[in-house]
């Protein structure tokens, strides 16, 4: 059987990154919101879709200096994560994106690279 599971978003950050170093690599949490344009006859323009995002090592430090509102790419793959209500006992799911590359798009903070750019210095680096 054949599947694929690939996510690629572009949209802002909805509220400040939270930011967590483990015994091996740092990880950032954030919200990407995206936008689509409604139908002409809804009550709006846009409606609203609010990603949570995963990131991991280098591109965990791609986006330490995000904040609300910069411009994000980022591709990577859907996971379900459970977890049981410590207060009623449910088990409990969220969806999740974990990041596999990452591009800030934000001007003022472009300067940080993405981690396909780190992987290609470091193939290119004599030995």
């Amino acid at each position: 059987m054949t599947s694929i599971n690939f996510v690629a978003l572009l949209g802002a950050i909805k509220d400040d990154v939270r930011h967590n170093t483990t015994a091996k690599s740092q990880v950032a949490n954030f919200t990407l919101v995206t936008q689509r344009k409604a139908h002409p006859n809804a009550k709006v323009d846009y409606f609203s879709t609010y990603h949570n995002v995963v990131a991991w090592g280098p591109l965990a430090e791609a986006v330490q200096h995000c904040k609300q509102g910069d411009q994000v790419q980022v591709e990577g793959n859907l996971e379900t994560e459970s977890w049981d209500d410590k207060k009623t006992g449910e088990k409990r799911y969220k969806t999740v994106v974990k990041a596999r590359n990452l591009t800030v798009l934000t001007e003022e903070i472009n300067t940080t690279k993405t981690r396909a750019e780190e992987v290609q210095e470091e193939l290119d680096a004599p030995f």
